[in-house]
């Protein structure tokens, strides 16, 4: 496995940088869409690509159903507000 190439795309992800992931994923892949047009990808490549690509999908997941679970608990707590009014509120959520 080429960590190299591949801890600065968790390192991103695993830090919830969804943005820079996403850069850095596209390098990624056209790094390995060269090499399959050149002829030198080789099957251990296309492994550390798709385990890659698993663990990035669950950790988004995650991530994402944290997030949803944060707005519920927003949701839930905003039916209380006795006046009614959430306009003093402020949430920031970032996926």
């Amino acid at each position: 496995m080429d960590q190299q190439r591949t801890d600065p795309i968790r390192q991103a992800v695993a830090a919830g940088e969804f943005q820079r992931a996403t850069i850095l994923w596209n390098e990624y892949v056209a790094a390995i869409l060269e090499e399959i047009r050149q002829g030198t990808c080789t099957q251990a490549s296309m492994v550390e690509a798709r385990v890659l690509l698993e663990w990035s999908r669950d950790v988004v997941q995650c991530d994402r159903a944290h997030a949803q679970s944060q707005l519920n608990t927003i949701w839930a707590a905003s039916q209380y507000d006795p006046s009614g009014s959430t306009a003093d509120t402020l949430v920031r959520v970032t996926l």
